[in-house]
């Protein structure tokens, strides 16, 4: 500790008057010997580069205390007006207030991180669910589309048949009514000249009588074959009354 006390003390000296020593109370000049070897300052394992080189005087070394200090960190003035060697150390940090600041930046991070990850992961799902629900509207479009064109379809394919049956049952209740006029045979309603002047007694018989002529008829059950046997009763009934005299 002592050695180390007087280095410093040393310092102080070269910093003032290089080879010479200043007294406070008197200024006081004396002669001093220096000897000079290439001292090396080393600093923390380095070896610092100083514009003033180390120097031996009375066996203790002097090294120049400005550039010492400036590596260590500190400031070194002259106050010439007092005749005092001033030195500054460096702050040292603030734990509290260290943290303070990360903890400030963090929040500040935070806040920003997550609105840019709630708009991201907005915009993935808005795409997400724009994708599924363009699918699965095309899908239902197809699917009412097909509906409703099976179903236009279907309704063609009845009045079509309905047309077609028409026609046909209303030339043969003309006809039935024309026999039996000629036969003078009285009290028949429609349903029984059907029975009897066409064999006709269901569904199944205007079918196996008309499916040759009308080759829908081949699938029983299918819109055509229904409206073409609804359309057989009602004209054969409405020709059948109209022409039928007793």
């Amino acid at each position: 500790m002592r050695s180390r006390l007087r280095l410093v003390a040393l310092l102080l000296v070269v910093l003032l008057l290089g080879i010479y020593g200043v007294a406070q109370a008197a200024t006081i000049t004396k002669t001093l010997k220096a000897v000079y070897r290439n001292i090396a300052l080393v600093v923390d394992g380095k070896v610092a580069q100083v514009d003033e080189e180390p120097f031996i005087v009375d066996g203790r070394v002097y090294v120049p205390l400005r550039h010492v200090a400036q590596i260590l960190g500190a400031k070194v003035d002259w106050d010439d007006a007092n005749s005092r060697v001033v030195i500054t150390t460096a702050p040292k940090s603030d734990p509290a207030a260290e943290q303070a600041k990360y903890q400030q930046g963090y929040n500040a991070g935070l806040v920003q991180g997550q609105l840019l990850a709630s708009k991201k992961a907005y915009d993935e799902g808005y795409e997400k669910g724009y994708d599924e629900g363009y699918e699965e509207g095309y899908e239902e479009g197809y699917d009412e589309g097909y509906d409703d064109g099976k179903e236009e379809s279907d309704d063609d394919a009845y009045d079509e048949g309905y047309d077609d049956g028409y026609a046909q049952g209303e030339e043969d209740g003309r006809d039935a009514a024309e026999y039996y006029n000629e036969e003078e045979e009285t009290g028949l309603d429609w349903r029984e000249a059907l029975e009897d002047y066409m064999d006709i007694y269901d569904e199944d018989d205007i079918i196996d009588i008309f499916d040759r002529t009308y080759r829908d008829l081949d699938e029983e059950g299918d819109d055509y074959t229904d409206g073409f046997i609804e359309g057989y009763y009602d004209g054969f009934k409405k020709a059948f009354n109209k022409y039928y005299d007793y």
